[in-house]
């Protein structure tokens, strides 16, 4: 009988929450577009098994950027074409994009409206965005990392991994998990719900690839091992802890820049609205 009465009011509780999401998903009319991304060059470069971080236009996104201290709120894996014919349905149109839906360019991200889905490149075309790239890691790895993401398609947001890590930046005298190690698992610890960089940072660690480990504690750091690019063995810090600001920050992520250096040429002088330079200078 009690079980029956709660139904109802999970459900009042599961309406509310979704419609704060959605109040809280709404763009913000102050957000700053600090260059029009040049989509030609982004399609040149861009390779499956790239981390695309996005700094989001809403007040969620504002609200993660703060937490994690971080101008990136949001990450997705870049897939490209490698989704096959079932899973291609799944794909998840972009409200205000005309035409065909390009499924030659795909990622695959967690919304927390949505949770896991693939959506067109050009989702985030008017976005402030950078794309890491994992260096060194091996073809058939990386072939892992994008197999492995595609097959999370569907799952559901994991909020409580989102609200738990929005607890661990608390200060130590307030923390509930301060006591708690880089292994442990934070929010619902299921394989059925995901967070954005969580679910990345799942895929990579599967193959043994690491984005921000720990050292290995007592490691004598004057005695560097000159056989391990970390000057240290290391240990695996569990994917729900890791944030999208993790592979920017990652010592082993390159940062691909694809709308002004990979033209080859940037004339600057041309850029600018007024003239604003002084022409002794020139």
């Amino acid at each position: 009988m009690n079980a029956g009465k709660a139904n109802p009011l999970n459900r009042v509780l599961t309406k509310i929450g979704r419609a704060l999401l959605r109040r809280l998903e709404r763009p913000i009319p102050t957000y700053e577009q600090r260059i029009i991304n040049n989509m030609d060059n982004l399609y040149l470069e861009i390779q499956p098994g790239d981390v695309l971080l996005v700094e989001g236009n809403s007040r969620v996104s504002n609200i993660i950027q703060l937490l994690t201290r971080s101008s990136w709120s949001h990450s997705a894996l870049y897939v490209g074409d490698r989704l096959a014919e079932f899973d291609r349905r799944q794909v998840t149109t972009v409200a205000g994009q005309g035409g065909e839906t390009d499924l030659q360019h795909l990622l695959v991200e967690a919304d927390g409206g949505n949770g896991v889905i693939a959506v067109p490149l050009a989702k985030y075309r008017d976005f402030n965005i950078r794309i890491c790239r994992p260096f060194g890691i091996s073809p058939h790895d990386l072939s892992l990392v994008v197999e492995d993401a595609i097959s999370n398609l569907g799952k559901h947001y994991d909020h409580e991994n989102l609200l738990d890590l929005a607890l661990l930046a608390l200060p130590p005298a307030v923390n509930p998990f301060r006591k708690r190690t880089i292994q442990a698992c934070l929010g619902g610890c299921t394989e059925y719900k995901v967070i954005c960089s969580g679910m990345i940072a799942s895929a990579f660690q599967k193959v043994g690839y690491p984005i921000v480990p720990a050292l290995l504690p007592n490691s004598d750091t004057d005695k560097r091992q000159s056989n391990d690019p970390y000057g240290s063995k290391l240990i695996m810090r569990h994917f729900s802890q890791i944030v999208p600001r993790d592979f920017d920050i990652s010592p082993n992520f390159e940062v691909i820049k694809y709308n002004i250096i990979r033209t080859g040429h940037f004339n600057y002088k041309a850029s600018w609205a007024a003239r604003q330079i002084d022409s002794s200078n020139v």
